[in-house]
């Protein structure tokens, strides 16, 4: 019958997917700016790489640009170039380098997530983090579930997706670094939450403060903002691409990769 043949080549690629990438060298979740920029350039590098969404659609706060102009600004345009995205310069009053570029909202999204999927980057969208694996105080992966079950409030145990190094790409909410702080609460006594808009600050601060928080636990974009109580930014989007970026770079050289992609240890790849 047709449509059991068009159900089984779905269910079979879908799981082939699945079971491939439960072991991982790197677990990004969220699909916002940062965590699409982080995987293409873990990607890029060859380092095994899984994207977890909890929405149906990637890109966070991207889509909807400012109020729902669906136009968002960065202040320089080395990594749109990158993506291959269209940006226009446009002059203005109060930015220190007297311009920005402007970038329609829906193919940067797209872009981010296509160079990602094409790095070799894996996204899986409604998988939704519920909790996070420690072991002997190290973060060693995330308990993931259908968003849909989360959403019914339905009583169904998770699975597990491994990783040696979790990114908390979440945005606001900082969710990852919530759950570690529920049961540590003094290694971050702040309550989790971002400050007031101050986008010079936020921008420059989001990119600095971008690390390891715990033993296997890394924080990138507005993620970095909550934990840190860092300003908001808004929708100026650059920092949160250099914050992706940079978190790459950190966990690749945590890694051991070379700048042309050859591997110093081993990898869950091999």
């Amino acid at each position: 019958m047709i449509e059991t043949d068009i159900s089984r080549v779905i269910i079979e690629e879908y799981n082939r997917r699945l079971l491939e990438h439960l072991e991982n060298d790197v677990v990004i979740v969220g699909a916002g700016p940062a965590g699409l920029a982080a995987g293409y350039y873990l990607a890029k590098a060859g380092v095994k790489t899984t994207i977890l969404e909890k929405r149906l659609s990637i890109g966070g706060g991207i889509w909807g640009g400012a109020a729902g102009y669906n136009v968002i600004a960065v202040e320089d345009n080395g990594i749109l170039d990158e993506f291959g995205i269209t940006a226009k310069k446009q002059k203005t009053t109060y930015m220190p380098k007297g311009i920005l570029y402007i970038t329609d909202a829906i193919e940067f999204a797209t872009a981010l997530a296509y160079k990602a999927k094409k790095a070799g980057a894996e996204l899986f969208n409604l998988i939704e983090a519920e909790d996070i694996i420690v072991k002997q105080d190290v973060v060693e992966g995330v308990v993931v579930n259908n968003t849909a079950i989360k959403l019914g409030r339905l009583h169904v145990d998770p699975f597990c997706i491994r990783s040696k190094f979790l990114v908390d790409a979440t945005g606001h909410p900082a969710e990852l670094v919530a759950m570690l702080k529920e049961r540590k609460p003094e290694l971050f006594p702040n309550k989790i939450r971002d400050g007031f808009m101050d986008v010079e600050a936020s921008e420059a601060g989001v990119v600095e403060k971008t690390c390891e928080v715990y033993p296997g636990l890394y924080v990138t974009g507005m993620s970095v903002c909550a934990v840190y109580n860092l300003p908001r930014m808004g929708p100026i989007f650059g920092g949160m691409l250099k914050s992706g970026k940079k978190v790459a770079e950190l966990i690749i050289d945590a890694i051991g990769i070379d700048a042309i992609g050859n591997e110093k240890i081993q990898s869950s790849n091999t």
